[in-house]
C-alpha cells in the first residue's frame, strides 16, 4: 500500500518545493485575445497625428529583449498604455473574503508587482482605487486555474493603444497545494507584464518566460518594457 501511494507523495513533495522556490509551472498563462477594435473615450487619438516604425528602426535598439518575440507574438502590433504623466493608470485588486490568513499578503505582493514594473522605466503613474468600475486594470482571485496560475486579458482602440486590462490569478497551483507570498509576487509580476504589454520570453531567467523561475525582473524584461515604451503604439510596417 505505501509503495502503491509513494510516487503520488512524490510529486506532492515536489510540488511543495516548486511552489516554495517560485517555480511555478504556468502553462500557457495568457491568452492573448483578439483585438476587438473598441475605442470607449479614446476616439480622441484619431485626431492626433500616428508616428509609425519601422522594424529596422525597432531592432537596431533590441539588443538583450525580446521584443522579436512580443511582434511575432502580437501580429506585428506593438500594444502599450498611451503615456499617462497627468492621469494615473487606475489598478483595482480584489480584496474580498476569499483572501484570508497567509493569503492576506497576496494583495500586498500584486502591488509589489506593478511598482516594479514601473520603476523598470514605463512612463507611467499608478493609483489603486477601491472601485472595480473605475479601474483601467482589474485584478481577481479564484482558487485555481488548468494548468496554469494565472491568465490575463486586454482590449486595444485600433492605434494598439491598451484601453483596459483584466488579471486573474490564482492562489493555489492546479493540483491544489497553496501558494505563499513569494509564488504570488512572481505569479504577478509575469502577468502584470501582460497587461502592460509584453508578451512571453523564451529565456527561462526572464520573469515573462511561460514557465516561471524567478520572482524579480530581469535585465532583458527592464530592457524590453522601456523599449515598447519608448516606441509609439500601432502595426509595426
Amino acid at each position: 500500500m505505501l509503495a502503491r501511494r509513494s510516487p503520488s507523495l512524490a510529486r506532492r513533495l515536489q510540488a511543495i518545493s516548486v511552489a516554495t522556490v517560485c517555480a511555478l509551472g504556468i502553462v500557457d498563462c495568457s491568452t492573448f485575445p483578439s483585438r476587438d477594435g473598441t475605442l470607449d473615450g479614446f476616439m480622441a487619438y484619431g485626431m492626433l497625428p500616428v508616428r509609425t516604425v519601422t522594424l529596422g528602426e525597432i531592432m537596431s535598439g533590441a539588443t538583450g529583449t525580446y521584443i522579436d518575440r512580443l511582434l511575432a507574438d502580437r501580429d506585428s502590433t506593438l500594444e502599450r498604455w498611451p503615456d499617462r504623466a497627468d492621469r494615473p493608470l487606475r489598478v483595482w485588486i480584489d480584496s474580498s473574503d476569499m483572501i484570508t490568513g497567509v493569503q492576506a499578503a497576496f494583495p500586498t505582493a500584486v502591488r509589489a508587482a506593478f511598482a516594479e514594473w514601473i520603476a523598470a522605466g514605463v512612463p507611467i503613474r499608478l493609483a489603486f482605487v477601491n472601485s472595480e468600475r473605475e479601474a483601467n486594470i482589474r485584478v481577481r482571485w479564484t482558487d485555481r486555474l488548468t494548468k496554469k496560475t494565472g491568465s490575463t486579458t486586454w482590449r486595444t482602440d485600433r492605434f494598439g493603444n491598451l484601453i483596459s486590462g483584466d488579471i486573474t490569478l490564482a492562489t493555489h497551483i492546479s493540483d491544489g497545494f497553496p501558494l505563499d507570498e513569494r509564488g504570488m509576487r512572481a505569479i504577478a509580476l509575469h502577468e502584470v507584464g501582460h497587461a502592460l504589454g509584453l508578451s512571453h520570453s523564451t529565456d527561462a531567467r526572464d520573469v515573462m518566460a511561460p514557465l516561471v523561475r524567478v520572482d524579480s525582473l530581469s535585465n532583458s524584461d527592464r530592457g524590453t518594457i522601456k523599449l515598447l515604451y519608448s516606441l509609439p503604439a500601432g502595426h509595426v510596417r
